[in-house]
């Protein structure tokens, strides 16, 4: 195996790495988001956690301003480039899906045995999942509209077995019984299928 020169930038030579950061975004060699998803769950909670008092189950402060203090702050930090990273495994999308439960859990101060699903229908907040979604679909809409040559992205097409991979393909993904399903259906399969 040849060995290869490092790549150099006026005459710098630029170091081979696993991971680098480019716009806040922490893109590794396999692109599965693995360490971005931990640094943004670490993040959230951080910040979930400077918010301490305000948002704390015996805090006076009324839980619809709780929950404005969670959308204005700790979601943004934990959702930070979705559209891009949206495409990551189940096992990632689940980390992010129970640090959102256990923030409401805090927020409305439930007991234990009270089920999530309720606590999201009652706050009346659509689950991590479906959040991304509804940004990821304003991100790809709002495209076509930018001039800037670099960011207009390719034709894409779903029924090409490489474009599913792609970012813009995670709004055609659908989970059934998210957070316990253990792999990702096409909505296009899903609707041939009741099609028969």
């Amino acid at each position: 195996m040849p060995v290869l020169n490092p790549i150099q930038i006026f005459r710098q030579p630029i170091p081979f790495v696993s991971e680098y950061k480019y716009l806040g975004l922490i893109l590794d060699a396999k692109l599965n988001f693995d360490s971005h998803i931990q640094r943004a769950v670490t993040k959230a909670k951080n910040s979930s956690f400077a918010l301490g008092r305000l948002i704390a189950p015996k805090s006076t402060l009324a839980i619809k301003h709780k929950l404005l203090l969670y959308k204005a702050i700790v979601r943004p930090v934990m959702l930070y480039g979705s559209p891009i990273w949206g495409t990551t495994s189940i096992r990632n999308l689940r980390k992010l899906q129970v640090l959102q439960n256990q923030q409401f859990a805090r927020i409305v101060n439930a007991p234990w045995y009270v089920r999530r699903k309720l606590i999201h229908q009652d706050l009346k907040i659509d689950p991590v999942l479906d959040f991304m979604k509804i940004i990821s679909k304003k991100f790809f809409e709002k495209l076509p509209q930018i001039p800037n040559a670099l960011l207009q992205l390719p034709a894409y097409d779903p029924a090409v077995p490489i474009s599913r991979k792609r970012p813009r393909a995670m709004l055609d993904y659908t989970y059934e019984n998210f957070p316990s399903i253990k792999s990702r259906r096409d909505v296009s399969t899903i609707v041939e299928s009741l099609d028969m």
